[in-house]
């Protein structure tokens, strides 16, 4: 029998984001200042306005220079038999694991928002595996990037519990409501 293996990506803390927004929000505050007696008000508002363009850019984005995250050099490998991160190894029988599902990079659900149905898309970022290892605590956020990771990842976890491994799983949405949205989504695509 084949092991099942998912390979992807994590997150790590951007030491230099906080830095770069304090840096340029200064820098907007002294450009103002200096301009204020030079130049009417108005086109100074609107050109605070427009440079602010690039923070709220940021904070709707998946990958810019501000960001607080930035994609670690390292890979996250999930087996049956073990975990893995970069080049450290963890057997699955030695460890407990705690795991939060959001979705995959790209999946589509629905709001109800003021009576109307909203389509929401999910950047398959969120998910946290956090898992103890001879009394350290490990926690990784990962990428989750399609529909098929999002599958071998619920493979995985249905694998450890038969396994016997101590496993807490929290699940944003559940697999029958993701299979249900890829398979509307997919539907509408053959339509075109």
């Amino acid at each position: 029998m084949q092991e099942t293996v998912l390979n992807t990506l994590i997150y790590k803390y951007n030491p230099y984001a906080r830095f770069l927004v304090v840096l340029y929000i200064v820098g907007m505050f002294i450009v103002y200042l200096l301009l204020c007696d030079i130049i009417p008000a108005y086109i100074l508002w609107m050109a605070l306005c427009i440079w602010a363009i690039p923070l709220v850019y940021a904070g709707i984005s998946k990958k810019t220079v501000f960001n607080f995250r930035s994609l670690d050099s390292r890979l996250l490998t999930l087996s049956t038999s073990f975990i893995k991160v970069g080049k450290e190894r963890y057997p699955i029988k030695d460890i407990s694991i705690e795991l939060h599902i959001n979705a995959y990079d790209g999946f589509i659900y629905r709001i109800r928002r003021e009576g109307l149905l909203t389509p929401q898309a999910t950047h398959g970022n969120n998910n946290t595996l956090l898992f103890t290892y001879k009394g350290v605590t490990y926690d990784n956020e990962f990428h989750l990037s399609n529909y098929a990771s999002y599958t071998t990842m619920c493979k995985l976890v249905d694998q450890w519990r038969a396994a016997g491994v101590r496993i807490t799983v929290k699940e944003t949405f559940t697999r029958e409501f993701v299979s249900k949205q890829y398979e509307r989504m997919n539907r509408s695509k053959r339509k075109y």
